[in-house]
């Protein structure tokens, strides 16, 4: 805004200088014509009046028209920031959030694969795809909704288009190295030595809230789930990890074949890739988002629109 101010303020002054210049040249002209005949020639002076007030108007609607075409830009480019506002607000930051929670998850073992009760399996924590998949219950960080919004970002910039393929592409292998490991572990006995277990771990305890509740196959997954790490919540009660904690020597155990020993080291390389990959995306989005904001002026709230609800 500071710098239309200035546009103007030089044009004007400009404007102001050639109409005084044009004032001097005419006073001159005026002298110069009743020095030569010794009156004033009202015919030559209302010529030089008509090539003055032409040359004014010329000046004005020149003035006009730049006006004219600087308010029609300024109107485009705010229709324009707010079509890139909806790129930030909808895949820009939601991608940037998304990759700082997965590179935390990886780094701290917050990775846990589950079988839904559908049949289908994911990650329901750690791990995010970026696309959308019909009729799936797997949480991902762009829904149908915002395909307008996605196609304009992969239009300008074809190469994020290949690194969220791409990041998706593992974690669709990742998925598949569990089912492996879940298919050599969750046998039925395993499911009834659970069972075991938890009427052994309960059969003392009166009270029902401290009793283990959970579903066997939900241990099981304890067990599945090579890169997560069970914690408890600090100066809680809860019964399930105290089942674990007592019994997980005994049930890590099935971890220990040489088949599932192969699948984690293939996970573990998986993850290390993916956190690479991470990293690459985080960058590149990063800097696209910046370089928005600095273009069309966004400020914090906007940026992060959910942060700014928060304060």
């Amino acid at each position: 805004m500071q710098k239309n101010n200035n546009s103007k303020f030089v044009f004007i002054t400009y404007l102001l200088i050639g109409i005084i210049g044009l004032g001097f040249g005419i006073i001159s002209c005026l002298v110069w014509i009743t020095y030569v005949n010794g009156e004033l020639n009202w015919d030559s002076i209302s010529i030089i009046s008509n090539i003055v007030l032409v040359f004014a108007l010329v000046i004005v609607t020149l003035w006009y028209a730049k006006e004219v075409k600087s308010q029609t830009g300024l109107m485009v480019k705010d229709q324009k920031r707010h079509k890139v506002l909806e790129e930030v607000q909808l895949v820009l930051t939601p991608s940037i959030n998304s990759i700082n929670s997965e590179i935390k998850a990886i780094q701290h073992k917050q990775i846990f694969w589950h079988r839904h009760t559908s049949g289908e399996c994911c990650f329901d924590r750690g791990l995010t795809p970026f696309f959308y998949k019909r009729n799936s219950p797997i949480i991902s960080v762009f829904n149908r909704e915002i395909c307008g919004a996605l196609t304009d970002i992969f239009e300008k910039f074809s190469d994020l288009k290949r690194l969220f393929t791409s990041h998706d592409s593992i974690i669709d292998e990742l998925n598949q190295l569990y089912v492996v490991i879940e298919n050599e572990i969750k046998t039925s006995e395993l499911i009834e030595r659970i069972e075991e277990l938890k009427e052994k771990f309960n059969e003392n305890i009166d009270n029902s809230s401290l009793k283990a509740q959970y579903n066997p196959h939900l241990f099981v997954e304890y067990i599945i789930n090579l890169e997560y790490t069970v914690n408890r919540t600090p100066n809680s009660i809860e019964p399930n990890i105290d089942f674990w904690d007592e019994n997980k020597d005994e049930l890590l155990k099935l971890r220990d074949n040489l088949h599932i020993l192969e699948i984690g080291v293939q996970i573990s390389n998986k993850l290390t890739q993916l956190r690479n990959l991470d990293e690459t995306i985080l960058k590149s989005v990063e800097k696209i988002r910046e370089d928005y904001r600095k273009e069309y002026n966004f400020t914090d709230n906007e940026v992060e629109p959910l942060l700014g609800c928060l304060f």
